[in-house]
């Protein structure tokens, strides 16, 4: 059957050190089911030895050796038929150059090929596109990353990868494993976004979102100058993304320039040079979750271990398997010392908190000892809080119910007529959390004169005058007749 029935990988010592931190496990235990996958199935020298369903080869054999009938001489390898691997050519394949012809390898096998259309909701694909970057061992030998960003099978680790109902399927078409669907993770990148993003370029994707003004997600566009990206969530809301648009030394290839225009840059020649971090994926700009370099934490939320000390945590974030992204609305500001100083905590834009879902009421978040009601997507709530011997302002952005909720057992998110209801009821108490925030910083003072307090008390006292603070601006909010 030419299966496959030894492999070798080696696995450089020094990463394997016992002090070595968990994210870089983490990703050493995802490179090595990587490599196993690759001595499994997914390597070009395997691919003409692949057989259909009923045992008969994909690629003819010669009668007289019983192995396929042409090597490839360059790339050492037997080369498959065409009922595994196709040539297509993308017409028209925009960029910033102008229109090229794409030409792309495909590997069209039958599962494959019934998966990737399903995945995308294309159905016309011709197969799932291979890699066409990289030196040998990259190339051809995994997803194209620009499509499959992910998938443990692309070309490099940028985030959590998974082994999703993709890869499962070239084992099963290979003709040498069974396999068990049920096992596949969920591939998000791409999920549904048709044949448009699949069979064009990122420029042209983007151009053609930006148009209608719609977000070019899974790509993104942040103004490389002069701060740094805007932190936001990703659209799971399991982690803190950022977008890895960057400025290159040297102008990119022409094939892979992107912008015609992008905020604050006026130089032709500078616009060359931007581009996404990952040369994989075609240089695509994306949303990509963060490494702290300082410290051994990343951005997901739902790693305890991501908990920030209290030192550093300046908008009361809190990781856990019970939190979620949210993303924050303004600047938060942190008032310590006393409150002789104000502290604008860094524009992070986005962080991570515990949260409960309540049937038919909404979201509620966990920040520091408070909670906050979200009953509808896009509402704003204002965070005044004490923790620490300090005061934090800030507000949060409700995300949509049904994405963090929705998988609940019966849990059924607020009505429509509920959410008109609190939206109107947000707009009158627009004035009334502007009176609150704006006196925060006129009453911190007097707050603190309670520091002569135990700390236990101190703390207590801090709550209960923010509570008796916020019934008094809600009733002279009430006697104004907002």
């Amino acid at each position: 059957m030419s299966v496959p029935i030894a492999g070798n990988i080696n696995v450089c010592p020094k990463r394997l050190r016992g002090d070595r931190n968990w994210i870089d496990f983490d990703r050493l235990v995802s490179t090595i089911k990587h490599e196993i996958l690759h001595t499994l199935v997914f390597s070009s020298g395997l691919f003409a030895f692949f057989r259909d369903i009923n045992g008969e080869p994909f690629t003819e054999r010669d009668p007289a050796t019983r192995w396929p009938k042409v090597y490839d001489e360059k790339l050492q390898v037997y080369t498959p038929s065409d009922k595994v691997l196709q040539q297509i050519v993308r017409k028209n394949w925009k960029t910033r150059a102008g229109l090229i012809d794409k030409i792309i390898l495909m590997l069209v096998t039958p599962k494959v090929q019934t998966v990737v259309r399903e995945h995308f909701g294309c159905s016309t694909l011709e197969g799932a596109e291979l890699e066409n970057q990289g030196n040998i061992g990259t190339a051809l030998t995994h997803w194209e990353k620009r499509l499959f960003e992910h998938e443990i099978m692309t070309g490099t680790y940028t985030q959590e990868s998974v082994i999703s109902n993709l890869t499962l399927a070239l084992l099963e078409d290979s003709g040498w494993y069974d396999v068990s669907y049920e096992y596949g993770k969920p591939l998000l990148w791409g999920r549904n976004l048709g044949c448009e993003f699949v069979k064009t370029s990122c420029k042209e994707w983007i151009d053609s979102k930006l148009e209608k003004k719609d977000s070019p997600y899974p790509f993104c566009i942040s103004p490389p100058k002069p701060n740094p990206p805007k932190r936001i969530c990703d659209y799971t809301y399991d982690k803190v993304v950022m977008c890895n648009l960057v400025e290159y030394s040297t102008a990119l290839p022409f094939e892979y320039q992107i912008f015609d225009s992008l905020p604050n840059i006026t130089d032709e020649n500078e616009l060359a040079r931007f581009g996404g971090h990952v040369m994989l994926a075609d240089y695509c700009p994306y949303n990509q979750e963060l490494a702290y370099k300082n410290s051994n934490r990343d951005s997901r939320c739902y790693r305890l271990e991501n908990q920030p000390p209290n030192r550093e945590n300046y908008a009361l974030e809190k990781y856990s398997s019970e939190s979620k992204c949210f993303d924050h609305g303004s600047v938060w500001e942190q008032y310590i010392d006393q409150c002789h100083k104000k502290r604008r905590v860094s524009p992070q834009a986005a962080g991570c908190y515990q949260f409960e879902c309540i049937s038919s009421k909404g979201i509620n978040v966990h920040i520091g000892k408070q909670k906050y009601l979200c009953e509808y997507q896009g509402q704003n709530l204002t965070i005044i809080t004490a923790e620490y011997d300090s005061i934090y302002v800030g507000t949060i952005i409700c995300p949509d119910c049904q994405i963090i909720c929705g998988s609940s057992n019966n849990f059924q998110c607020p009505s429509e007529t509920s959410i008109n209801h609190v939206q109107r009821q947000q707009q009158q108490q627009q004035q009334q959390q502007l009176n609150i925030r704006l006196s925060v910083e006129n009453l911190c003072t007097k707050l603190y004169e309670y520091n002569q307090s135990s700390m236990s008390d101190k703390t207590n006292q801090l709550h209960i005058i923010l509570q008796t603070i916020f019934l008094f601006f809600v009733f002279l909010y009430t006697r104004k007749g907002f």
